[in-house]
């Protein structure tokens, strides 16, 4: 910051408990209760950590959705990009929570996560998964970390064929000031492989020189654009598609909130997203609320249709379902979401044609 005081510094009483300041190749300080004139004191405010279940109410409905669409926070602090390849995907009687991968090399990322702390059943999930998926990254997302689930992640890391990498990253949630302050998602990376910044080079230079995009990859991109446009075709007044779509999702804009649909590789679905993304108290009890009427009107059955999407033959049933359980949505969300959450009216079964 810049101080003007010629000669000798007239000062005020202050607050602070002291300032230094360069001036004319020397360190000026400025005592306790007393900064010159100019000088500007910027109030802080403290950083305030927010249960977790009041952010996502619900680990598989509210968490795990929200961070297969929110990948790229996790991809930061990893050190490389993560793209979402399906989500609850059925593993011997269990499922992976989030089936990804890395675009820089196509390999498999299986990610588990929980709002509690750590415990031995997702461990042992973990490795049920990566085994049974043919994956060779498992990202272990927590509340809290146990010392002894700290240790396995190490040991596997420096145990294991260095083509696998374990890691352990705690969520946080936190807020800047007191409520209603926006809430913001803190991801830490507690264990990683010892030398996993040299593979983040190594994979980032060779995405920079265009390599280790393999056939795998290509081929899922262009399955995705080429249903996305099918959709478009088949049912125009849904999406309008200008351009290539080689995502997993696309979006719609209901009633103040999103409604998403999604191809994965064994299944096609649709689910809501809060569309401002600021996870505030009145926004969630309005994603709360739409979601118990999406439940009360159209049952367990219209989250997700079970199928093989590699298929070309199936696609014009899992169009139709898609588009089918767009219109349901709309028809439920048009007619209970008004905007506020105070204006949501209680509960009346909708009539469907």
């Amino acid at each position: 910051m810049a101080v003007n005081h010629p000669g000798t510094a007239q000062g005020v009483p202050g607050k602070s408990t002291g300032l230094y300041h360069k001036r004319n190749g020397g360190v000026i300080k400025y005592p306790k209760h007393f900064l010159p004139e100019s000088v500007s004191v910027m109030d802080f405010s403290e950083l305030r950590d927010v249960e977790l279940r009041e952010v996502w109410p619900n680990e598989a409905n509210d968490f795990t959705p929200w961070l297969s669409e929110n990948l790229q926070r996790l991809s930061r602090v990893i050190g490389i990009s993560i793209e979402p390849d399906d989500s609850q995907v059925a593993v011997d009687g269990s499922s992976a929570d989030i089936l990804a991968y890395f675009p820089a090399n196509g390999s498999r990322v299986v990610i588990e996560n929980q709002l509690e702390n750590t415990d031995n059943d997702h461990l042992g999930r973990i490795m049920n998964h990566l085994a049974r998926l043919e994956a060779q990254t498992a990202i272990w997302v927590a509340r809290e970390f146990q010392p002894s689930h700290l240790a396995a992640i190490r040991w596997l890391n420096i145990n294991t064929a260095e083509d696998y990498a374990f890691f352990g990253v705690r969520v946080r949630a936190v807020r800047v000031g007191d409520f209603p302050a926006p809430v913001a998602p803190v991801f830490e990376v507690l264990e990683q492989p010892h030398d996993w910044d040299r593979t983040v080079l190594a994979l980032n230079h060779a995405v920079q020189k265009g390599a280790g995009r393999n056939d795998r990859l290509n081929r899922l991109r262009r399955k995705r654009n080429d249903f996305w446009h099918s959709y478009a075709e088949r049912h125009p007044a849904d999406i309008e598609l200008d351009t290539d779509h080689n995502h997993s999702n696309v979006y719609h804009s209901v009633g103040g909130v999103l409604v998403s649909q999604y191809l994965a590789q064994r299944r096609v679905g649709i689910y809501l997203v809060e569309k401002s993304r600021s996870y505030d108290g009145e926004a969630l009890r309005l994603m709360s609320t739409l979601r118990e009427r999406l439940q009360l009107n159209l049952g367990d059955s219209s989250e997700a249709l079970t199928i093989d999407t590699n298929d070309r033959d199936n696609w014009p049933d899992m169009i139709d379902w898609l588009h089918e359980k767009l219109n349901d949505y709309r028809r439920v969300i048009e007619r209970y979401s008004t905007g506020t959450v105070d204006e949501v009216p209680e509960y009346e079964p909708a009539e469907f044609e």
